[in-house]
């Protein structure tokens, strides 16, 4: 009878003496002393405790000192172990948020989209909503996802001014806002280069087939100069010689008339007989003497030919 008397103080006791460990555990939480938070809330967790609340309690706000001291891996363990036991919790949906975010911070943003997406569809008037949508933004920017990220991001500014994140949306923002004008920089900069290595390749390009050209038209200028020597070599030659005799002759017939005009006899028949004759042999002179001019004439225009086919 005594024992059954005695029970419910015993028990009594040990549930005020749990509650005091869970709020010993929040106040050092609080006080951001998350060690010994820890040591707190595992300490429930080694009584066994028959309340599951407290259990889970415990088990959540481990996982939350465990991610504010930055140590993910047993964050991950305590907060799947917290999901997978304790469905209906009330702290479930945070709990749902805080493995977003974590998954997000160990790197695996693909997953902390699903995860996050399926918060934000389940838990719509969460108060971590906005702060949700934030590190949805910062999945899809590290995805390298712009246009998204900048519209989750506009969305927590327009829709969630209150939001702890609100500050941290709009450097993102503007964050997005620059790396797209850097982009655009670096496509343009990358076009500008590609464009200068097509000119450079085309120059180089025109100026090989210039020098082909160059060199085809420097070798057949010299094999026309070539054959144009051996075929008119002997004819410049032929014509040098012609034009030689003719002014030879020239001379000749000049010096026989004045030898004859000198040697004039008074006789009158003579005179005019020598005279005729001179006369005579002076047009067949002036004659000879415009064939070799012309023959002088044809030669130069022949040399000057075969002078202008070698530049």
């Amino acid at each position: 009878m005594i024992l059954l008397v005695l029970l419910p103080t015993v028990l009594f006791a040990q549930v005020s003496a749990e509650a005091d460990q869970l709020r010993e555990g929040l106040l050092l939480f609080k006080q951001e002393k998350y060690q010994d938070a820890i040591r707190a809330f595992r300490v429930l967790i080694f009584n066994k405790l028959e309340d599951r609340e407290k259990t889970a309690d415990a088990y959540y706000w481990i996982s939350r000192s465990y991610l504010a001291i930055n140590n993910f891996e047993e964050a991950a363990r305590n907060i799947e172990y917290f999901l997978t036991n304790f469905p209906s919790h009330q702290y479930y949906p945070d709990a749902l948020y805080q493995k977003g975010r974590l998954l997000y911070l160990q790197g695996d943003s693909e997953n902390a989209v699903l995860v996050l997406e399926g918060f934000l569809k389940g838990y719509s008037d969460s108060p971590y909503i906005g702060s949700a949508y934030f590190w949805l933004g910062e999945c899809l920017f590290s995805l390298g996802l712009m246009d998204e990220a900048a519209r989750v991001f506009n969305q927590v500014v327009v829709e969630y001014p209150k939001s702890v994140k609100l500050e941290a949306a709009r450097y993102r923002l503007s964050l997005i806002e620059y790396k797209k004008r850097e982009n655009e920089l670096l496509r343009l900069l990358k076009w500008s280069h590609e464009e200068a290595l097509k000119s450079v390749e085309e120059f180089n390009r025109r100026e090989k087939t210039y020098e082909q050209a160059i060199d085809a038209y420097q070798r057949k200028l010299s094999s026309a100069a070539g054959q144009h020597s051996e075929i008119d070599a002997p004819q410049v030659q032929k014509m040098q010689e012609e034009n030689e005799a003719l002014l030879e002759r020239i001379r000749s017939l000049e010096a026989q008339l004045a030898a004859r005009t000198d040697g004039e006899s008074h006789d009158s028949a003579q005179i005019v007989d020598q005279r005729i004759k001179a006369l005579e042999n002076t047009e067949k002179a002036l004659e000879m003497k415009a064939k070799a001019l012309a023959l002088k004439e044809s030669l130069l225009l022949s040399l000057n030919g075969v002078s202008g086919s070698g530049q």
